[in-house]
């Protein structure tokens, strides 16, 4: 009430804390980037096949790489990124533009 009257605005504490907590969150674009970064060239190309639908055998074929590595790639690819299966990784792909 008072600092109404004196002409203040006040912000409930737990506004405030929600506020302060959206803002310290890094953003899906930041997160998305970074996870990105941390992918190598090899990973991305698997990356956006697999976002493509190739199955792995497609993806071996394609590369001129042995399913083992296709398969290895693609576990350190779900290490590395939000994604517990390969449909995740293709969600993951698309919505941070990897899909060129």
């Amino acid at each position: 009430m008072h600092a109404a009257v004196n002409g203040d605005s006040l912000i409930s504490p737990s506004v405030t804390v929600r506020l302060l907590e959206h803002l310290s969150r890094p953003s899906r674009a930041e997160t998305g980037a970074a996870a990105a970064r941390r992918l190598t060239p090899q990973e991305l190309k698997v990356v956006s096949l697999v976002a493509r639908g190739h199955t792995n055998n497609e993806i071996a074929e394609r590369l001129t790489l042995s399913l083992s590595t296709i398969k290895s790639h693609l576990s350190r690819v779900q290490d590395k990124l939000p994604a517990r299966n390969r449909v995740e990784i293709a969600a993951w792909a698309w919505e941070h533009g990897v899909v060129g």
